[in-house]
């Protein structure tokens, strides 16, 4: 089979999910280009990588004409970080639908975008909330192939220090084996699976707005 020469974007590409993604992709033969977009320099030197350094602010005079086929959205704060909602929903929501909404006008139709297991727009949980009004506003940016993904709770090695999620790592594996039947889906993933498989379902370049959940996420890892 011929080598195809895809163009991949990632936002978000310092975190977890961002990284892992970055690094299957510049090993990946069918992608020729892979953009990121950070505030700062990421220390990653590759041939087929080409840095943005930019924020919400500065972001579309860098990209305004920039051809993409393939859009990651891997972008995510937390509360910590960014205690001012206004500015956590700027980060998690306006940021990658401004992005969407630039790539859409240059011929971009594929996003695969990194949710939450329980996201809902209707919840009174500030964070599962958002997320679900993140679903929402990717979901009218009207792109051909819309691919949400809602994991649990991620295992991998974060470049910052999270008391909680550190403890929860470590207790998981013994909670995931009572998570039978529905309650699958609360398993926790490794960030590489849920990588691979954003890469793989947009590489299938099938249509439609499709939601994946934790369990479905590591069939197509």
């Amino acid at each position: 089979m011929p080598e195809t020469n895809y163009k991949a974007l990632v936002l978000g590409s310092s975190g977890l999910i961002g990284n892992q993604t970055i690094n299957l992709l510049l090993n990946n033969n069918k992608y020729e280009s892979v953009y990121t977009i950070s505030r700062t320099e990421l220390p990653i030197r590759h041939s087929k990588l080409i840095q943005i350094i930019a924020d919400y602010d500065s972001i579309e005079k860098h990209i305004d004409h920039l051809k993409i086929d393939h859009f990651y959205s891997c972008v995510g704060t937390t509360a910590s970080k960014t205690p001012d909602k206004s500015k956590y929903y700027q980060i998690d929501l306006e940021y990658p639908k401004k992005v969407a909404q630039i790539l859409k006008g240059n011929g971009c139709e594929s996003i695969s975008i990194v949710s939450s297991i329980g996201a809902n727009n209707t919840s009174s949980n500030f964070y599962l909330k958002l997320k679900g009004d993140v679903e929402d506003a990717i979901k009218n940016t009207n792109l051909s192939s819309i691919h949400i993904f809602r994991p649990s709770l991620l295992l991998g090695e974060r470049k910052e220090f999270r008391l909680m999620e550190r403890i929860s790592q470590i207790i998981y594996p013994i909670i995931n084996l009572f998570l039978i039947g529905k309650l699958k889906d609360y398993k926790s993933i490794h960030a590489k699976q849920v990588a691979s498989a954003m890469i793989n379902v947009s590489l299938s370049q099938t249509k439609g707005i499709d939601i994946y959940q934790t369990q479905k996420i590591k069939e197509l890892a």
